[in-house]
């Protein structure tokens, strides 16, 4: 069995009650993944970080996660939802009048070439009326259906743009960036409108500035009635060099009405979360 480490991980004592229903939401990451349980009310039960080198195989990789869900008592079997949240840098928006599910893979003609194994999954977001249509490999998509039967394919554009930043737009511009190792994705709202969906690639802290001031500039954004949330892989050091370009810059944590199961929940760095939190 592959080693693991587990960082910031809590587990309340309350996760197997039977008196409220509860989500997984799991993240895959290069180097391991993290997840978050929360119950219908908004209430966070337990969170991790998971630090790992995964095997070479699939079938590897599901038995090594699902041992350590055992190994920190975490049963698939008392969750009434369980979701992966997809990390993909190739993917379009398609108003909800519009979209066949039948011609999914059709939408990535005119934006970007799909490989023969990528397999083209939708996520519909109620806030905007429309469809993240996303791509990622069948192979992995596949296995955690096997693996976990009933399990939810989701998102990160679609997670969001789900968040309550949309009803912050409502007299400014709100520019969202999740960080991840390495690409950032932008959500931009304006007069609670969706605007614009995107993500980039990033070796610097400098990126990360750059694409925001283009942003910034392409959609004529006045910087002074502009609000920038980030959240996601940012330390303080990042965090505090980009307070010189924006001025007014917040680290996001997540969906407002989360509540937590105990005191020692507070210790989370909820800004890491903010993906698994709508």
């Amino acid at each position: 069995m592959v080693s693991y480490f587990v960082n910031n991980q809590v587990i309340a004592e309350n996760l197997y009650s039977d008196d409220c229903q509860k989500k997984l939401s799991i993240c895959l990451e290069t180097n391991g993944f993290s997840f978050t349980v929360i119950n219908a009310d908004k209430k966070m039960l337990a969170f991790g970080d998971i630090v790992c080198n995964f095997p070479n195989t699939l079938s590897q990789i599901i038995s090594l996660i699902k041992q350590i869900f055992s190994d920190l008592r975490v049963d698939f079997v008392v969750m009434d939802e369980v979701e992966l949240i997809v990390m993909s840098n190739k993917y379009t928006w398609i108003p909800g009048h519009l979209f066949e599910a039948s011609h999914a893979r059709e939408y990535f003609n005119l934006v970007t070439p799909l490989e023969v194994r990528e397999l083209v999954c939708h996520d519909y977001s109620e806030k905007i009326q429309a469809y993240s249509v996303f791509a990622y490999a069948d192979t992995i998509i596949s296995a955690f259906k096997v693996a976990i039967p009933g399990i939810k394919i989701r998102s990160q554009q679609s997670k969001m743009v789900e968040s309550s930043l949309l009803d912050r737009s409502k007299s400014k511009s709100v520019i969202y960036v999740y960080v991840s190792k390495k690409s950032l994705d932008v959500c931009v709202f304006s007069n609670k409108n969706f605007v614009l969906s995107n993500s980039y690639v990033h070796e610097t802290t400098d990126d990360i500035v750059y694409y925001l001031l283009l942003i910034e500039r392409q959609l004529n954004l006045n910087s002074e009635n502009v609000e920038v949330h980030i959240s996601g892989d940012i330390d303080r050091k990042a965090f505090t060099y980009m307070e010189k370009f924006f001025n007014k810059l917040f680290l996001y944590s997540g969906n407002d009405s989360v509540s937590f199961s105990a005191d020692e929940m507070y210790k989370i760095p909820l800004y890491k979360y903010s993906l698994f939190l709508g």
